[in-house]
C-alpha cells in the first residue's frame, strides 16, 4: 500500500502519487463443469484427489473389482465420467462397507474443492437424495452453488415417477444402462438406474451454462436398460424426471431439474449460478475499499463488464444493474447491488401450423 498518502501529511516539497486501481478489477475464469465424486475404493480411502485421467484414478484409488460384483466402483465411475466428456473430477474414496454417514463426511470434504456438480452413483436413489440435498442446501447458504445428478433406480416407469422430489438443484435421471463386461466384451452388463448419474453428470460438465441438455446425445451410452413408451415418457417428464430415450443414439428427452417453479430448465439454474459466481468473484476484491461514489462506480463498472460478457455469450437477453449506498449504508459498510437478469431459455417445442390451399 505504498501508493497512498494523506494530503494533511505532506510536509516536504515533492511529487506524491496516489494510485487508485479499482477500475482495473475484473473477473477471472469461472469453473462450470468440475465434478465432485464419492465412491468405494481399495486404496486412497479418506483422500480427495483431482483427477484428469483414468490412469490417475488407478494410481490413487486402485482398480475397480469385477463389474458383476461392484463392491469397489470409484475408478470405474471415473472412467464413465471421462467417457461422457468430463475433464476435471475431484474424487474422494470411501471403504466398500461405507454407510450413509461416511458419504456425508466425504461430501463435506468434496465441497471444499472447486466443484459444481456432485455425484455418488453407487448410492440408491433414496440414500443419494438424503445425502446430497442437505449438502446442496448448506453449500448454497455458504456461497457455493452446486447441482447434483442422481439416478432413479425404480423398477419401472411408475415407480420412477414416484421417486421425484422438488429441488431446483437436483437432476433425477432414468433409466439405467448397459456397459460391456471388461472380462468378456461380448457380454453387456446392466447397471441399475442410480448409475445413470455418471453419464448425465459427464454430459452436463461439457455444456456451457446456457446450453441445454435437451435432445443432446450421451456419447458414452449405447443401450438403455429400459425403453419407456410415449405415455411413460410424458408421465416422467410431467414429474420432472431427466429422461433418456433410445433415438438415434441415447438422447435426453428434456433437460429438467426437479423444480416445479422458475428453475425447471437446467439452463436457468446454471445461468443464475454462473451469474452469482461471477458477481461474487468480481465484488470480493472491493471488500475493505472506500465506500464512496468513486469506488461504487468502479464496482458497478466491474460487475457491468462481467454481465456484458454474459450478454455477448448469449447467456442473457438483457440485464439492468444499480450500485447504491445511503449514508446509513456507508456507516454500516454496505454497498447495495441490485441486478435484474433476463436469462436465455432453450427451444423445447417447435409448433408448426400447415395451411393448405
Amino acid at each position: 500500500m505504498a501508493e497512498e498518502f494523506v494530503s494533511a501529511s505532506l510536509v516536504l516539497p515533492g511529487t506524491y502519487i496516489r494510485v487508485r486501481s479499482e477500475g482495473l478489477i475484473g473477473v477471472g475464469g469461472i469453473s462450470t463443469g468440475n465434478i465432485g465424486l464419492v465412491g468405494t475404493a481399495s486404496d486412497g480411502v479418506g483422500e480427495t484427489h483431482n483427477l484428469s485421467s483414468i490412469d490417475e484414478a488407478v494410481e490413487h484409488f486402485g482398480a475397480s473389482d469385477a463389474i458383476t460384483t461392484r463392491n469397489l466402483n470409484l475408478t470405474r465411475i471415473v472412467g464413465e465420467l471421462f467417457k461422457a466428456g468430463a475433464r476435471n473430477v475431484y474424487a474422494h474414496g470411501v471403504a466398500a462397507a461405507a454407510v450413509q454417514a461416511d458419504y456425508e463426511t466425504a461430501f463435506g470434504e468434496i465441497v471444499k474443492e472447486d466443484v459444481q456438480i456432485l455425484v455418488a452413483p453407487e448410492l440408491d436413489t433414496a440414500t443419494a437424495l438424503a445425502v446430497l440435498q442437505p449438502v446442496l442446501e448448506s453449500s448454497e447458504n455458504n456461497g457455493q452453488d452446486l447441482i447434483a445428478a442422481i439416478g432413479a433406480d425404480g423398477a419401472d416407469a411408475a415407480t420412477i415417477a414416484g421417486q421425484t422430489i422438488t429441488n431446483d438443484r437436483v437432476l433425477l435421471a432414468a433409466p439405467g444402462y448397459y456397459v460391456p463386461d471388461p472380462a468378456n466384451p461380448l457380454v453387456d452388463v446392466e447397471l441399475p438406474g442410480n448409475y445413470m448419474a455418471a453419464p448425465v453428470a459427464g454430459l452436463i460438465s461439457t455444456l456451457a451454462p446456457h446450453s441445454s441438455p435437451t435432445n443432446k446425445t450421451l456419447v458414452s451410452v449405447n443401450r438403455l436398460a429400459q425403453r419407456f413408451s410415449y405415455g411413460e415418457r410424458v408421465n416422467l417428464v410431467n414429474n420432472r424426471l431427466f429422461v433418456l430415450e433410445q433415438r438415434q443414439g441415447v438422447r435426453v428427452v428434456r433437460g429438467l431439474t426437479t423444480d416445479d417453479g422458475g428453475f425447471t430448465q437446467v439452463t436457468t439454474r446454471r445461468i443464475v449460478d454462473f451469474a452469482k459466481a461471477g458477481i461474487r468473484k468480481v465484488s470480493n476484491p472491493f471488500i475493505g475499499r472506500l465506500n464512496n461514489v468513486r469506488v461504487r462506480a468502479a464496482l458497478q463498472g466491474a460487475i457491468d463488464g462481467f454481465l456484458t460478457t454474459m450478454l455477448v455469450d448469449e447467456q442473457l437477453t438483457n440485464y439492468s444493474l444499480e450500485v447504491t449506498a445511503t449514508r446509513q449504508d456507508e456507516i454500516n459498510g454496505r454497498a447495495i447491488v441490485n441486478v435484474l437478469l433476463q436469462p436465455t431459455f432453450s427451444i423445447d417445442f417447435v409448433a408448426v401450423t400447415l395451411v393448405l390451399e
